[in-house]
């Protein structure tokens, strides 16, 4: 069944050549055209229109039967009315795939598009093509240079994300590459006619290239085949999910979006969690737990030493991790005199130092200061893990020239350092407001742990439920 389920998705996933119908005019064709020119793309590409002609330096064909070439994949840019004729020649042509980014169909309600998805499930089903779609953007897969957006990353990763809907593809790719995931492949599916989430489920069980696999869901059509198929993958890999269209209201949306059945959220709450999937609450939390499972080591426990700057933020601390089920045990006095010890050389006073879990280390301006006093709480057999915290927005404080605007860079250094020399798990937690200057202070940090394979969130909350969603999957894991 998977090697079956493998063999009809390889053409969707790794086609040797692809045509764009509708790329002969400005347009969303071209952007598609743009989009793998771009990616780098390494098989043959063949833009379409009835009017022919060339564009971007390619011979534009009238139609994809007069492709001279085998054609595997098409990617369908034209209007719902041209789109029967269109697969009726990918018939013709013996075409494997298409991928329809048009819309116009059973996501309408009525019955003009409902009988326009049963003709397309006919005509493919009797010629043995497989559609992806309709009204979805497609497949990513950075290895082979196929892509949606051209500033999707070229580096292939392990993790694999589907997704019913195609502004929520691109946003997901995007928000995780800023954080340092890169992907094996993302597939947006849309109203699911043929290739359903089930099948993806299914191929991505058996795709060497995937470790891990999110999802973007908004109701399915046969929940018997999914519940079994979803359980079946995540006995061999973490799946995270997030079902939209919780309220009642959202389910109608989803419904006139991609003419999903959503069901009760009661009902899918119980059928994700027997499943044994991880279920999230939005985009952000899918790219949070990307986050975890990519760079976060499994902690031995939930005793967390908790280090950063501001009395404020890290009673916030305290109350977030706590309810997330994280124990913050009081560091003992022996502890809190040794880590005095190494603050004392870089520092005249002890005003604004907190030392009892959490440390508040404030003051401390100096880079060696900050990696001598994360070391010795690294190296504290009573913390399983430690998970830090700066805020953008103070660090020029008092006054944008003081001296503390380094500190973020000290706070990073030591964490990556002393992650890569002890092993113990780390992460940090990274705010800013939203001026320039600090939103780039953000992302340049950000980037540098990312760089370093160093976990990063952007508020404590956030920070709080993935770690605690994590753990928990391991705990269930080992019978905990």
């Amino acid at each position: 069944m998977l090697k079956r389920n493998a063999d009809t998705l390889d053409s969707l996933f790794n086609p040797g050549s692809v045509a764009i119908a509708g790329a002969g005019s400005l347009g969303i064709g071209q952007a598609f055209l743009t989009c793998l020119l771009d990616s780098g793309y390494k098989g043959k590409i063949y833009p379409l229109s009835p009017k022919g002609g060339e564009v971007m330096g390619l011979t534009v064909y009238p139609s994809v039967t007069d492709v001279p070439d085998a054609v595997d994949l098409v990617i369908a840019c034209v209007p719902a009315r041209l789109a029967i004729q269109l697969l009726r020649d990918c018939a013709a042509k013996g075409v494997k795939a298409v991928s329809f980014y048009t819309a116009g169909f059973g996501e309408r309600g009525d019955e003009q598009g409902q009988d326009l998805e049963k003709d397309l499930l006919r005509i493919a089903r009797s010629a043995g093509v497989r559609i992806l779609g309709p009204n979805c953007v497609g497949v990513y897969h950075p290895r082979v240079g196929l892509s949606f957006s051209s500033d999707n990353p070229r580096e292939s990763g392990a993790a694999a994300l589907i997704c019913q809907s195609g502004g929520n593809s691109i946003y997901t790719v995007r928000a995780a590459a800023c954080r340092g995931i890169r992907f094996s492949k993302a597939v947006s599916y849309g109203n699911a006619l043929d290739i359903d989430e089930s099948e993806l489920l299914a191929y991505f069980r058996q795709d060497s290239e995937t470790e891990l696999v999110a999802a973007y869901i908004e109701g399915v059509k046969d929940g018997r085949r999914f519940y079994r198929t979803l359980r079946e993958l995540t006995a061999v890999k973490p799946v995270i999910v997030f079902k939209a269209g919780r309220s009642e209201a959202g389910a109608r949306a989803a419904a006139s979006h991609t003419s999903a059945l959503a069901g009760s959220d009661g009902v899918w709450d119980r059928l994700l969690h027997q499943a044994g999937a991880i279920r999230v609450e939005s985009t952000d939390e899918i790219v949070d737990m990307l986050v975890a499972f990519s760079y976060l080591g499994v902690p031995r426990g939930r005793r967390i030493g908790v280090w950063g700057g501001g009395g404020g933020l890290s009673v916030m601390m305290l109350d977030e991790f706590s309810g997330a089920g994280f124990l913050l045990p009081a560091s003992p006095p022996r502890l809190q005199q040794e880590v005095w010890e190494e603050v004392r050389p870089f520092v005249n006073t002890d005003a604004g130092f907190i030392l009892n879990n959490p440390f508040d280390l404030t003051t401390l301006n100096s880079a060696e200061g900050h990696y001598r006093v994360l070391k010795k709480l690294a190296s504290h057999e009573g913390f399983d893990l430690m998970v830090g915290q700066v805020s953008i927005n103070n660090s020029g404080w008092p006054h944008k020239d003081f001296g503390l605007s380094v500190w973020p860079d000290y706070f990073t250094d030591a964490a990556i350092r002393v992650r890569s020399e002890t092993g113990k798990p780390v992460a940090v937690i990274i705010h800013s407001v939203l001026s320039n200057w600090d939103s780039d202070r953000a992302v340049t940090l950000q980037q540098k742990c990312c760089d370093a394979g160093l976990p990063v969130f952007r508020s404590i909350p956030s920070a709080a439920r993935a770690m605690d969603r994590f753990l928990r999957y391991h705990e269930r894991r080992n019978g905990i």
